[in-house]
């Protein structure tokens, strides 16, 4: 059984982890169940701070009725099991990064309330779901050296996110652009996520319009002037990676991007910065060194314009052969199978 913040949907990265591992538990016999919670946060748990925690505790509520064998939590959905730990049931934790880390890195960006609250609650909910493990896994070795960094989490076995490589591979660029209705001949730079401060969204509508690219958003926002393709299922988001000339992702802060892997496995040039699972592919392609920025407007611009005049074929090549050998759906179920055998037997 997974538990999720939302079991009803795979938007965000921690719900389409406990979707894309649900699929490949079952693959291995398993039963898999996402759960999630069932009672809304009042407005005075907001106000305090107690949303992550009533709403981890609000899921366990929830797994009182199941008699699972297996419990998976993620992030701050792992206070209060411990009737679960009484019964003896094996139960893994997933750090999806930490919400110490992440508001670390934002910074300024975010308003004070809301640094405030994310390092009161969220941090403190983490805390506690980290507790009373069978094992923990992190999803990248940042996560990692944060989690013990901050919440003393001991042992934690590195995971990367896994994607399904047989969607998200290339396809020919002219067709995907007819098919999303994008001109021929333009030049487009896709972005796919939240248009927030946290990704470096305000960045773009400024990079793009400077290097000569229209700004394509994949997700339910847009920025002032760009393409908004809306939220994508995933066949579809394969398409617009293929139809852009390049995927802007300047993150201040991840863990394990969803974004960065299925780019690279699409083929597309990424520009994104050195955060999260990046240094990963970094020490295995030290190449790709040559599309990393900082979250500054002139070295996007700067980068931007540098693919007309770099051959980035090779380099991209070489990211997607690493993201086929280690993220695939296959090295991810393995990964998760020789934890499994491990600890749950």
């Amino acid at each position: 059984m997974l538990v999720s913040p939302d079991a009803s949907n795979a938007a965000g990265g921690v719900e389409r982890m406990c979707v894309l591992l649900a699929g490949v538990l079952e693959r291995s016999g398993w039963r898999s169940t996402i759960v999630g919670p069932n009672h809304e946060v009042t407005r005075w748990q907001f106000r305090l701070a107690l949303g992550p925690v009533a709403r981890s505790r609000s899921a366990a509520r929830a797994l009182r009725v199941q008699h699972p064998d297996l419990l998976i939590t993620n992030g701050y959905m792992g206070a209060g099991y411990s009737a679960s730990r009484r019964a003896r049931v094996p139960r893994i934790h997933v750090y999806h990064g930490t919400s110490v880390g992440a508001v670390r890195a934002v910074g300024k960006t975010v308003a004070r309330r809301e640094r405030t609250r994310h390092l009161i609650g969220h941090a403190a909910a983490e805390a506690l779901s980290g507790r009373g493990t069978t094992a923990t896994v992190c999803v990248s070795s940042s996560a990692a050296q944060e989690a013990r960094r901050f919440y003393r989490v001991r042992d934690a076995r590195v995971i990367a996110n896994g994607i399904d490589t047989a969607v998200f591979s290339p396809r020919p660029r002219e067709q995907a652009r007819r098919q999303l209705g994008l001109a021929k001949e333009g030049r487009y730079a896709l972005f796919v996520g939240r248009m927030d401060e946290g990704k470096g969204a305000r960045l773009l509508p400024a990079a793009c319009e400077r290097a000569g690219y229209e700004l394509v958003v994949a997700g339910r926002d847009t920025g002032a002037g760009a393409v908004n393709l809306g939220v994508l299922p995933s066949e579809q988001l394969a398409v617009a990676y293929s139809a852009a000339d390049c995927v802007l992702f300047p993150s201040l802060y991840e863990a394990c991007s969803y974004v960065v892997l299925e780019a690279l496995a699409c083929g597309v040039p990424l520009i994104t910065t050195r955060v999260g699972w990046m240094p990963t592919l970094l020490a295995a392609v030290p190449e790709y060194e040559e599309l990393c920025v900082e979250p500054v407007l002139e070295q996007l611009v700067e980068r931007l314009h540098s693919l007309e005049q770099i051959d980035t074929e090779p380099l991209r090549t070489a990211a997607r052969t690493f993201v086929l050998e280690n993220n695939s759906l296959d090295a991810y179920a393995a990964s998760w199978q020789e934890l499994l055998d491990r600890y749950v037997g």
